[in-house]
């Protein structure tokens, strides 16, 4: 076995390195909601056509996705009815969408979750215009305050150098 110099050594490493760089530069991860199903193509005529884009929630906790057409407020997935009311009905990318639970015939409503919310106080509708607010106001006692640091620095250093030129030297502080 013959031993190999540092200099060999270090050229192989640095080889290594540039093709596992390379490799991972191949590799681009990526990763879409919708590419099992392509909704992509769910165009203005399918939505003319009373379709949705309906999110499946099973038992098992998997979620599919898939496009199923209204017929009469009612959705007709693995022969079983579903209610679709407009209600229920949620945009995403301007594309009407409806999250449906395997367990239930009514699927996700906003506004009964809503409700539910304000019942049991859960809900955090204006608390993001009061954090807002209290941060405008934070920012704007900080710059008052800087502005005044400023003008009161700007007053001694005017104060010494006027002492100073008038001859009298450093006031002594004690």
């Amino acid at each position: 076995m013959t031993e190999k110099s540092i200099k060999e050594l270090l050229e192989e490493l640095v080889e290594q390195n540039k093709k596992d760089v390379e490799e991972k530069k191949e590799k681009k991860f990526r990763f879409s909601f919708f590419d099992d199903i392509k909704i992509k193509f769910f165009g203005k005529r399918q939505m003319k056509k009373n379709y949705v884009i309906v999110q499946y929630i099973n038992e098992n906790r998997a979620v599919s996705f898939m496009k199923v057409p209204i017929d009469e407020n009612a959705l007709m997935i693995k022969d079983s009815p579903y209610l679709a009311m407009s209600d229920h009905i949620l945009l995403y990318n301007k594309k009407p969408m409806i999250i449906l639970p395997s367990w239930n015939t009514e699927p996700f409503s906003p506004r009964e979750n809503m409700n539910e919310a304000e019942r049991n106080k859960t809900i955090n509708l204006g608390y993001r215009i009061l954090l807002n607010k209290m941060k405008i106001q934070v920012e704007g006692a900080k710059k008052k305050m800087n502005w005044i640091m400023i003008v009161g620095g700007m007053a001694l250093i005017i104060g010494l150098i006027y002492l100073i030129s008038k001859g009298g030297g450093m006031p002594k502080l004690i």
